[in-house]
C-alpha cells in the first residue's frame, strides 16, 4: 500500500507539475498527505469535514480532497483529515483545538486567507523575499531603484524606474533627444543624441568641425575656427580688424585693416588711388598713380629724369638734370644767363644775355656786325666787321689800316709760285692768293687779277679809293682808276715777301717774266683765258702780261699755252 500510496502521490506531483507552478507549502501538504495516506489507518475516514473554495471558517478537510474523500471506499476516512484549522486545540478532532469556528483549514492563525483544501493557488506576495513563479526576482523590499522592483520585476532601462548606480535616469521609454536616452543616461552635448535646445551632436570634443563643444552649429563669428572652413573667427563684424566674414584678412579684400593697410580699394592694381600693397600711393612708391604722377623712381633726387615730386624732368623745373642741362633757373628767359633750353648762355647761342653780351647773332662770325665775343663792331676791336674793311686793333694812322678802320693803301703782288692755265677757275684762283698773302703775313682779303666768262676784275674788285702798293711798299697807283688807266707807277714785279718775281719760259717783248691774267690793263676779259683758266692744254691759249711793265702791258702782252707756269696778280679787297 505504500508503493501505491507513493506513486500515486508521484502521479500526482506530475500532473500538478504538467498544469502549473505549485508553490512551496502546497507541494509540501501533497508531499504530506500521501506520507499519510500510505499508512494502513491513516486515510480510512475523512468525516471531519470539508471547505469549499470560499471557506473562511470550520474544519477544513485538511488533505486536500473533497467531501468523502481519502478512501477507496468513498466513506469517510478518520485518519488522514488533519484539522487543518490551524488552531491548536478544538471540538474539531484536532485534540484540543479551539471551536470549529475559528480557523479556516490553511494552516494559518487567520480565519480571513486560505481555505487549506487545496482547490485554489495560493495568494503569493511581491516583496516576501521568495520569488514565486510569476515574479521575475523578489528581493524582499519595496524599493524601484534596485535591481528588482517593487512588483518584482527585473529593472531595464525604460521602466520609468531609475536603478540606483545603474541608470541616470528613466522616462519610461526608449526614445532619444527628450532628455533621457534610451541607455537611460541624460542626454548631455558629445553624446550624439540631438536634444530639444542642440542643433547638433557630433559626439566629440572638437571645436573645430561642423558641430562645436556646445552642440551649436559651427557659424561664422562663434569664434572658433572651423578647421578647412574657416581661416579666423573673432566673432564680430567688424571689417577693419585682421578676420573678415572668417577670412584673413589680406590686401585685396576691399577691407581696410586698421593700422596696417591705408586704403583697399579691392583689386591688387597699381597705379590706380591704392597700391597692390594697400598703401595710398605717394610719391616715392616707385608706383606711377595714373593720372597724379607722371613718374615715379622711388628715390628724392631731383636731378635725375623724374624729380621728388613724381613729375618728367623737364627744362623750366628748377632742377639741373644731369646729363641733359647745363642750368635750370625755373623760367623760358632767353637773355639770362640760362637759356630757354636750359643751357648756359654761351656768345653765339642767338640770345643776347643781358649786362652781359652787346650782340648775338647766333655764329662765331667775326664781320658780320657781331663779334664771335658777341660784342658790337668797333674799328680798333682788332676784328673785322661789317662796315669795316680792316681792323688792325689800334686807332693809329699809316699802319695801312686807319683809325676809320679803311684801308690807307691796299697791297698788289704776284705770286711766288708758278701755275698753269687751270688754276679751278675764279675761286681757285682767289684761293692761291688768299693763300700766299698768308704765306708773306700780309693783311685782308685777296682777289686774282683773271677774266673768265664767270667774271673780271672790273666786276669783282673793290673799286679801291685809296693807294695800291707792293708788299715792300712800292706805290702802284693811287686808286682803282689809277690802277686801269694804263700807267702804273711801279710795276707789278714784287711777290708777296717782297722779292722779285720770277722768270718762265715763252717771252713778251723780250722779256721771261711773265704773269697769267686773261685780262686786259682795264679789267676787262682778254683775248683767251685757258678754257675760263680750267685748261692746261700745250693747245690752249690764254692772255699773259709782262710783270716788269709800267704800261698796259703790265696785263695784256701776249698769249701764251696753257701748260707754261707763270705766276698770276693778287690786288687786296
Amino acid at each position: 500500500m505504500f508503493q501505491l500510496a507513493l506513486a500515486i502521490s508521484l502521479d500526482a506531483l506530475e500532473e500538478l507539475g504538467s498544469t502549473a507552478p505549485m508553490p512551496k507549502t502546497h507541494l509540501g501538504s501533497v508531499l504530506g498527505a500521501c506520507l499519510l495516506c500510505s499508512l494502513p489507518v491513516a486515510c480510512v475516514d475523512d468525516v471531519i469535514g470539508t471547505s469549499g473554495p470560499a471557506t473562511t471558517s470550520g474544519d477544513g478537510d485538511g488533505d486536500g480532497d473533497g467531501p468523502n474523500e481519502g478512501s477507496s471506499s468513498g466513506g469517510h476516512e478518520a485518519e488522514g483529515d488533519g484539522d487543518g484549522d490551524g488552531d491548536p486545540t478544538g471540538n474539531d478532532n484536532d485534540n484540543g483545538g479551539p471551536s470549529d469556528s475559528n480557523g479556516d483549514g490553511d494552516g494559518d492563525h487567520s480565519e480571513t486567507a486560505g481555505d487549506g483544501d487545496g482547490d485554489d493557488p495560493p495568494t503569493w506576495s511581491c516583496g516576501d523575499g521568495n520569488t514565486d513563479p510569476d515574479e521575475e526576482c523578489d528581493d524582499g523590499n519595496l524599493f524601484n531603484t534596485d535591481e528588482c522592483t517593487n512588483t518584482c520585476t527585473i529593472s531595464i532601462c525604460g521602466d520609468t524606474f531609475v536603478e540606483a548606480d545603474v541608470e541616470a535616469c528613466d522616462d519610461g521609454n526608449m526614445i532619444d533627444g527628450d532628455g533621457c536616452s534610451s541607455s537611460c543616461l541624460i542626454e548631455t552635448c558629445g553624446d550624439g543624441i540631438v536634444q530639444p535646445l542642440e542643433q547638433c551632436d557630433d559626439a566629440n570634443m572638437d571645436n573645430s568641425d561642423a558641430c562645436t563643444n556646445m552642440c551649436t552649429a559651427a557659424t561664422c563669428g562663434d569664434l572658433i575656427i572651423q578647421a578647412g572652413v574657416e581661416e579666423c573667427d573673432d566673432a564680430n563684424d567688424i571689417d577693419s580688424d585682421d578676420c573678415i566674414d572668417c577670412v584673413a584678412a589680406t590686401c585685396g579684400d576691399a577691407f581696410v585693416l586698421l593700422g596696417i593697410e591705408g586704403c583697399d580699394d579691392g583689386n591688387l592694381i597699381d597705379g590706380d588711388a591704392c597700391t597692390n600693397q594697400c598703401q595710398l600711393p605717394n610719391c616715392g612708391d616707385m608706383i606711377v598713380e595714373q593720372g597724379v604722377e607722371e613718374c615715379d623712381d622711388g628715390n628724392d633726387i631731383n636731378t635725375d629724369s623724374c624729380t621728388s615730386a613724381c613729375t618728367n624732368a623737364v627744362c623750366g623745373d628748377s632742377y639741373v638734370q644731369q646729363g641733359v642741362e647745363e642750368c635750370d633757373d625755373a623760367n623760358n628767359l632767353d637773355t639770362d644767363a640760362c637759356v630757354g633750353a636750359c643751357m648756359n648762355a654761351v656768345c653765339g647761342d642767338g640770345y643776347v644775355q643781358q649786362g652781359v653780351e652787346a650782340c648775338d647773332d647766333g655764329n662765331n662770325v667775326n664781320n658780320d656786325g657781331c663779334s664771335n665775343t658777341c660784342t658790337l663792331p668797333v674799328c680798333g676791336d682788332g676784328l673785322l666787321q661789317f662796315g669795316e674793311e680792316c681792323d688792325d686793333g689800334n686807332n693809329m694812322a699809316f699802319d695801312l689800316c686807319s683809325p676809320g678802320c679803311t684801308w690807307e693803301v691796299r697791297l698788289a703782288f704776284a705770286t711766288s709760285t708758278m701755275h698753269t692755265g687751270n688754276v679751278g677757275g675764279l675761286a681757285g684762283a682767289d684761293n692761291i692768293c688768299n693763300a700766299r698773302a698768308a704765306a708773306g703775313n700780309l693783311p685782308g682779303s685777296y682777289k686774282a687779277w683773271i677774266a673768265t666768262a664767270q667774271g673780271t676784275p672790273a666786276s669783282r674788285f673793290v673799286l679801291s679809293t685809296v693807294p695800291y702798293v707792293t708788299a715792300d711798299g712800292h706805290l702802284v697807283a693811287l686808286n682803282w682808276n689809277d690802277l686801269i688807266d694804263g700807267s702804273l707807277n711801279f710795276a707789278m714785279a714784287r711777290n708777296e715777301f717782297g722779292g722779285l718775281t720770277g722768270n718762265t719760259s715763252g717771252g713778251c717783248e723780250a722779256s721771261v717774266r711773265l704773269a697769267r691774267t686773261g685780262a686786259t690793263s682795264s679789267g676787262s676779259s682778254g683775248a683767251s683765258n685757258c678754257n675760263n683758266f680750267t685748261s692746261s692744254s700745250p693747245n690752249s691759249f690764254g692772255t699773259i702780261g709782262r710783270t716788269t711793265s709800267q704800261v698796259g702791258s703790265w696785263s695784256s702782252c701776249n698769249v701764251a699755252t696753257c701748260d707754261i707756269p707763270m705766276p698770276i696778280y693778287c690786288f687786296q679787297q
